[in-house]
């Protein structure tokens, strides 16, 4: 019965022992806190670099723990494992942990859009598809798009207009036309106001002279009484 008063005696130790106590007693060691200014930047080292599968999609996985706005490069490099990594369990758990961080940021909206809409694996897919759907309760809203665009003319742009304080133009009338002389159109010229009189021998009728009528509008004088056709004159003593 020896066996049993030692088995007694250790749980009676255990039970009144504290917990630090217990565990150097049964050889277990208290967990060390993780500073997360040192461990952000090593996870997203290993879901970059790391050649090792297993690793970065635990890297990704414990991603989802830590703020984005504390440490805003989570969202950019998930965005990117979930666009280029060549593994699908690791763009699972990319586009997992994305669904999950919050608050709702369009650029992960579109990358999950993106993610169902164009890869190749089924199972990214449908963990793109519980990802966007959690985030439109979460308050995301897919942005729409214009149907009816503005028509496109190959018309000139307008012309720049003119500044407040230049000018106005003045306005210019239309000079007249000037009138063109009668011999430049073909017109006889108007008689000048004294002319030589021819007179004829005692005895002879005076010869008749063709008189020519100008209208104003060719000469712009006033028009010429009628005159006889034949005109005599008496004899000069």
């Amino acid at each position: 019965m020896k066996w049993q008063r030692i088995l007694a005696l250790v749980t009676t130790a255990a039970a009144l022992a504290t917990p630090v106590q217990a565990g150097i007693f049964f050889g277990k060691k208290k967990p060390t806190p993780v500073d997360p200014n040192q461990r952000v930047p090593e996870l997203l080292g290993v879901v970059k670099t790391s050649p090792d599968e297993h690793k970065r999609s635990q890297a990704a996985e414990e991603l989802r723990k830590y703020d984005p706005q504390a440490y805003p490069d989570i969202v950019p490099v998930l965005i990117d494992v979930l666009a280029s990594d060549s593994k699908p369990s690791v763009r699972v758990e990319a586009a997992q942990t994305l669904g999950k961080l919050r608050p709702v940021s369009l650029a992960v909206g579109q990358a999950l859009e993106q993610a169902l809409a164009k890869d190749t694996s089924m199972r990214v897919r449908l963990q793109a598809r519980s990802s966007l759907l959690q985030y439109h309760w979460s308050g995301y809203r897919t942005p729409k798009k214009d149907v009816n665009p503005a028509p496109q003319t190959k018309e000139p742009p307008l012309a720049p207009s003119l500044p407040t304080d230049a000018p106005a133009p003045v306005p210019t009338s239309p000079k007249p036309a000037l009138a063109r002389p009668a011999a430049s159109i073909g017109l006889p010229m108007t008689p000048p106001s004294r002319q030589r009189v021819v007179v004829p021998p005692p005895g002879e009728a005076f010869p008749s002279v063709p008189v020519i009528r100008t209208t104003p509008i060719q000469t712009g004088a006033r028009p010429l009484p009628p005159q006889p056709a034949d005109l005599s004159l008496p004899p000069r003593w």
